[in-house]
């Protein structure tokens, strides 16, 4: 069961501020043309995953449809587009009832061609099974039936391969990041949207225990590493951001300021208050009046792999080229954006076949926490990424219990970002750094 503090609240807050961004992501898998999507009504028996209490006989929980109708986020999105506040977005987007406006139900519903869609499958059913877990008209009938049927066998028929950290992400970024047919424009900003947060660690580990009871079990061997699905979501979510970029980047002459960190703009206008950014503290810093990237994910990229004896200055210099090109001239962003994604993916490939151990888990808390105090996470956006990562090493190395209070402290600083002091930022971290009990670190062989 996931620890209640800090880090929680902090992202419950944030998960229902955001409106519940997530939706279709069955592309993450081969899906049979002929697949219908069924409904989550078709997983409601009590015999399957409708249960009102967990059962052993499986090894599932079987209580799955009770806790995602009652506890999941997720099965009120759509209901979310029919309260004041979407209305009112709706009108200033003049895009008619928010319930019936494509770019809202992208990411708030299950949406789907008739020809895909049973009876039984309902777009009030907001982000369901089959959102996540694929259109199950060819695997659901079988997907009870193991030995007999294999996992590999439901996987052929449509189910998505949640359990693989690179498909999870793909899936949970499609909304949570956006892409080709779901984004966060600025003008969705403008008309209250509320900015963009997703880690898929600890967003996930979230929705795991919606309503502080499992939606599945962890057992030995069932899931992949924590540090692998946290790298898995980085890598996943800046290549999301730069094809956001090249979508959107000179687009009838001007860029859509939703591809730009929002802090580039909406702060205090005094330099100080964020810093002024150097080479050496923020390797991603642009020359004076360039509008930032949505850098956070990029960001700590680029801390984990130096923590890692990864280099980064490939992908560092790519990004800063991007980034200017995209400010000063738009008609070559598109070849910049394109060799950022290059240097991404060798990164990704050092990153996807790291190792980690004790050791590098400690040396990726130790780098993010010497980053985060010499300035590398320049603004709320960047330093919400930062703390989710450290607080979920602390917690890989059995050391956030002891540092609670101090976690505590380091999301009460993100609570409220028009108000976010980056000096308080540092010495929060400064005493969450302070007696932090370090484990006897063993180095790695050859």
């Amino acid at each position: 069961m996931m620890r209640e503090g800090g880090r929680m609240r902090f992202v419950r807050r944030t998960a229902q501020s955001l409106l519940l961004c997530l939706s279709m992501a069955a592309s993450a898998a081969d899906v049979p043309k002929d697949a219908k999507h069924e409904g989550a009504a078709s997983c409601a028996s009590s015999l399957c995953h409708g249960s009102s209490r967990p059962l052993e006989a499986h090894g599932v929980l079987q209580n799955e449809y009770v806790t995602w109708s009652q506890f999941d986020p997720h099965s009120s999105a759509y209901r979310v587009l029919l309260n004041a506040r979407s209305r009112q977005m709706a009108a200033r987007l003049r895009i008619g009832p928010a319930e019936k406006a494509p770019q809202c139900l992208a990411c708030h519903a299950e949406v789907v061609p008739a020809a895909q869609r049973s009876p039984r499958h309902q777009l009030s059913d907001g982000v369901a099974c089959e959102s996540c877990h694929g259109p199950s008209s060819k695997w659901l009938p079988t997907h009870h039936q193991s030995p007999a049927v294999t996992h590999a066998d439901n996987l052929a028929r449509g189910l998505v391969a949640l359990e693989r950290p690179a498909v999870r992400a793909e899936t949970c970024t499609a909304c949570h990041v956006g892409d080709a047919t779901r984004y966060a424009s600025h003008a969705m900003m403008a008309a209250g949207h509320p900015r963009l947060v997703f880690d898929l660690e600890t967003y996930g580990e979230l929705w795991r225990t919606s309503g502080g009871r499992e939606h599945y079990r962890k057992g030995p061997g069932k899931a992949a590493p924590a540090p692998e699905i946290w790298v898995a979501g980085l890598v996943t979510a800046t290549r999301r951001q730069l094809d956001l970029v090249g979508q959107h980047a000179g687009r009838g002459g001007m860029t859509d300021f939703g591809v730009y960190a929002c802090h580039s703009c909406h702060r205090d206008l005094r330099v100080a208050a964020f810093g002024g950014g150097t080479v050496a503290a923020d390797p991603l810093t642009g020359a004076p009046g360039e509008l930032r990237l949505q850098d956070g994910n990029a960001r700590m990229l680029i801390v984990v792999a130096q923590s890692l004896g990864i280099a980064t200055q490939d992908f560092t210099a790519a990004w800063t080229r991007a980034q200017s090109a995209v400010n000063r001239e738009p008609a070559r962003s598109a070849a910049a954006v394109a060799a950022v994604r290059s240097a991404l993916a060798r990164l990704g490939v050092s990153l996807g076949s790291q190792r980690w151990q004790t050791a590098e888990r400690q040396r990726v808390f130790d780098g993010l926490m010497r980053a985060a105090r010499g300035g590398a996470f320049p603004d709320p956006a960047a330093a919400e990424q930062a703390a989710m990562g450290m607080v979920m090493m602390l917690a890989e190395l059995e050391l956030d219990r002891a540092r609670k209070a101090q976690i505590d402290q380091l999301f009460a600083t993100l609570r409220d970002e028009n108000a976010f002091d980056r000096a308080r930022f540092a010495r929060v971290l400064a005493q969450l750094d302070r007696g932090t009990e370090r484990p006897v670190v063993v180095p790695r062989g050859p």
